[in-house]
């Protein structure tokens, strides 16, 4: 196979296999090594499967020759190659993810899309990173689809099977646990309900504007003294369809005079009389992600949540939450941005709509950055997640060539 490569190739393929090989003492892998060179030969990404097979050639060798030869003997080899890959191997040594901290029965992790489209490479990330943990702590990893949202982003049926499809092809393997949020509605009006009784929250009849200016201002809505009696009047006014959009919302009870104007009295629940794609118009008021989403990790057992550091304000958020009811919340960690280059938005309503405006042919279309364009373009799963687990979970905000 080696034959169909010119000289310069082999060799940039050689010094990867060596250089991983060194770092993980005769232990090299083919993702890693691959995704080091189709990072710096990006004119190889749509020939990622031909190079598998000298990719894995290499890094056999490049591992044997670290048990039979030494690590001094496999340093001179790069060096013959190129002088400063032994340097960035001793500066940038890679020890792949840090263990979670703070493990005790069993963990539990989870990746929760909207299904509004296929995964995008930003949404590799979170498959990647969450995966990779529940495989290290042998611990078990739910794909959550957050469906509840039928304004802003609405839900595509068909999302739920690509999305499947694209964390089977990514992980090479199927989720533990599965779940629709759409279909758990019965235990978010339970709770919703528990939390009305505790007074830990209150119907709310204000406009958004109207709390706004109170939220600003850091004064008590009206409505906030309701008794107990009062608010579930009004709360199953809200299920039942008396209340129209926009005349009510459930609110979380924090204090007004918090510091971040976004924790005060946070919405928890809205009315939304569109039809959802799963469950139609069977539901008339539905939860907000952060509501839904903190009440399905506590159902679903999750131990780790592991996200970016944009969600900051939902953590904070849940936490108060968590607080009514007498919870533990989740370990959490947070990553931050990172912006590659060509890559394109990693916005699927954006996509979205580019292919409903014709501008893109589908969402495999080679311009976008989804995972089903990725699939079609040949790329590897392989190096597409070493890429991630390389990169690992950290604040900084990171910027790829």
């Amino acid at each position: 196979m080696g034959d169909a490569w010119d000289e310069e190739t082999i060799l940039t393929v050689r010094k990867y296999a060596l250089q991983n090989a060194l770092e993980y003492d005769g232990a090299g892998q083919i993702g890693s090594t691959l995704g080091r060179l189709l990072a710096e030969r990006q004119d190889l990404r749509s020939r990622a499967k031909e190079l598998s097979s000298v990719v894995n050639d290499e890094v056999t060798k490049a591992n044997s020759l670290i048990h039979s030869e030494g690590a001094a003997s496999v340093r001179t080899l790069i060096e013959n190659i190129d002088p400063e890959a032994v340097q960035r191997t001793k500066q940038t040594k890679r020890e792949g993810l840090k263990p979670l901290d703070n493990i005790s029965a069993g963990v539990v992790l989870r990746f929760a899309p909207n299904p509004n489209g296929p995964l995008s490479i930003g949404h590799a990330r979170g498959v990647v990173i969450n995966h990779e943990y529940a495989s290290m702590h042998d611990g078990k990893m739910v794909l959550r689809f957050d469906d509840t949202d039928t304004i802003v982003k609405p839900p595509l049926k068909d999302a739920y099977e690509w999305i499947i499809e694209d964390y089977e092809w990514l992980t090479g393997s199927k989720p533990d646990i599965v779940v629709r949020a759409s279909e758990r509605m019965p235990v978010y009006i339970r709770y919703a309900e528990e939390m009305l009784r505790k007074s830990a929250g209150y119907v709310c009849e204000c406009s958004a504007e109207e709390f706004r200016a109170l939220r600003v201002s850091k004064r008590a809505c009206p409505h906030r003294g309701r008794t107990v009696e009062e608010n579930i009047e009004a709360w199953e006014k809200m299920l039942d369809g008396r209340f129209s959009p926009g005349d009510a919302v459930v609110r979380v009870l924090t204090d007004m005079s918090l510091p971040n104007p976004a924790l005060r009295d946070w919405p928890a629940w809205r009315i939304q009389h569109e039809a959802h794609p799963m469950v139609g118009n069977s539901y008339l008021a539905w939860p907000l992600l952060d509501f839904q989403s903190a009440i399905e990790d506590h159902e679903q057992g999750v131990t780790h949540i592991i996200r970016g550091k944009d969600l900051m304000d939902s953590t904070r958020k849940q936490k108060l939450l968590y607080d009514h009811l007498g919870w533990k919340y989740p370990e959490t960690l947070y990553w931050g941005r990172v912006s590659i280059h060509g890559s394109g938005s990693f916005s699927t309503s954006e996509i979205r709509r580019g292919i409903e405006s014709k501008m893109y042919s589908g969402w495999d279309d080679p311009r976008v950055p989804t995972l089903r364009s990725m699939r079609r373009r040949g790329f590897n799963p392989v190096a597409l997640r070493s890429f991630w687990v390389d990169m690992g979970v950290t604040q900084k905000d990171v910027a790829v060539a």
